[in-house]
């Protein structure tokens, strides 16, 4: 057999650095896979995904087709029935596989962002995308999370990320800037390739105890200049990025990549 195939999946994806990560595990542990960026459409994202899959490969979903894999999938984890997004797909057994290790990801970047941070904990989400419904999945598996104020720039588009999850601690909200939350996460592709914040901070009824931004890029995002500029803890989406990828290469095959390896090709 040639090499395996894997890819991240979705539009833009020029600016992915799962690339060079997921790459540099592949040669550590000696494994006969490479791993690359393909830009698709909604109408190509689908039968790429089952063909990668099936074909012994696998790869993930970003940005905008998390949602949109969902019909492609034979079976999905408790992390897609939850979020109703799937970012890591592979196949078993001639069965397509979906998952969403953007869930785990961003628990264990929020757990390390508010060490020592005592509940309950209001959190504004910005977005509604599959990015945002993995934030709401996480923040509501932790027991300090008080309350989740989502907005988006198309209001019905948050109503129904807090349909999906019927809890009452997720509201929607009709205007950003009334919101006093402890934290703030972007979870939007606003600030990608250094393009503007989706939001001025100083706009805000307070300031936030800290800004999580999903985003990354070669510097740090708008968002994360602001924050930083008025003394707010802040952190991009490397992290994240890095806790779903390691995430990802153990559901590919079944034990965790290389110690440090990712972590390393990151920078």
């Amino acid at each position: 057999m040639g090499r395996r195939v894997y890819a991240i999946l979705g539009d833009p994806v020029s600016h992915s650095l799962s690339p060079a990560i997921h790459n540099a595990a592949f040669r550590a542990a000696g494994r006969k896979a490479r791993y690359e960026a393909r830009a698709v459409s909604a109408s190509e994202c689908g039968t790429t995904l089952r063909r990668l899959a099936l074909r012994g490969g696998g790869g993930n979903v970003t940005v905008p087709h998390k949602e949109r894999a969902l019909p492609f999938l034979d079976r999905r984890t408790e992390a897609v029935a939850a979020t109703g997004a799937c970012n890591t797909f592979w196949a078993e057994d001639g069965a397509v596989w979906g998952d969403n290790t953007d869930v785990a990801g961003f628990q264990t970047v929020w757990r390390e962002a508010t060490a020592g941070r005592a509940g309950p904990l209001d959190v504004l989400v910005l977005g509604a995308g599959g990015a945002a419904r993995a934030v709401v999945a996480a923040l509501l598996g932790d027991r300090r999370t008080g309350r989740i104020g989502l907005w988006n720039r198309t209001p019905e588009r948050a109503r129904a990320v807090v349909r999906h999850f019927g809890s009452p601690c997720a509201v929607a909200l009709a205007d950003w800037r009334s919101s006093g939350a402890d934290a703030l996460v972007n979870a939007t592709s606003a600030g990608m390739n250094g393009g503007p914040a989706p939001v001025d901070l100083r706009l805000l009824a307070q300031p936030p105890g800290a800004v999580l931004d999903l985003v990354y890029g070669r510097e740090s995002t708008a968002l994360v200049r602001q924050a930083k500029g008025m003394g707010v803890a802040a952190t991009d989406g490397r992290q994240m990025l890095l806790r779903q990828a390691e995430a990802s290469y153990e559901r590919w095959f079944g034990e965790p990549p290389p110690q440090g390896v990712m972590r390393c090709a990151l920078g």
